[in-house]
């Protein structure tokens, strides 16, 4: 008798046996383990983050305050309303990236004066000018406008008085 017609043992019967059980295993864990679940989107880019919270902290701060002449009460007002479009537009971009840990909103404190207003304003249009340009396209068109407008903000502001 030759070795391929030689009957086969059980232990070679066994070991295959085995073997195929083990390779389903095998399969089946693979397939168990794979991930279908779609990539989580990227956090969102930390400039857009902050240019939101510093657009809640205007909106704070001019919510605080409602004194003053009726001149200055519509431009707060105004501003207000201002600060919170600015707000819905960087929300609307952020809605593409993964949601970033809550942060507590701004609460308003004490009423501001004007100065500091605007001062705010003026701090505000440096800050969203700066983060305008690292970034490119519509969000760095989006950020720059919003500098502008905090500028307007500043200007309308301005002079003396409380």
């Amino acid at each position: 008798m030759d070795e391929t017609s030689r009957p086969r043992s059980r232990r070679w019967f066994l070991a295959g046996g085995l073997a195929v059980v083990a390779g389903a295993g095998a399969g089946v864990g693979a397939e168990y383990l794979r991930d279908d679940s779609p990539p989580l989107p990227p956090p969102p880019p930390a400039v857009l983050v902050q240019a939101a919270a510093a657009e809640r902290a205007l909106i704070a701060d001019l919510t605080a305050t409602t004194g003053g002449t009726p001149e200055v009460r519509l431009v707060i007002e105004q501003a207000r309303a201002d600060h919170q479009d600015h707000l819905a537009a960087l929300d609307g971009l952020l809605a593409a990236y993964r949601k970033p840990s809550a942060t507590a909103s701004p609460r308003p404190g004490a009423p501001r004066s004007r100065a500091q207003l605007r001062a705010a304003e003026m701090s505000a249009a440096a800050a969203a000018a700066h983060r305008a340009g690292g970034l490119t396209g519509a969000r760095a068109a989006l950020l720059a406008s919003i500098s502008a407008c905090e500028s307007t903000h500043a200007e309308l502001l301005g002079g003396d008085g409380p």
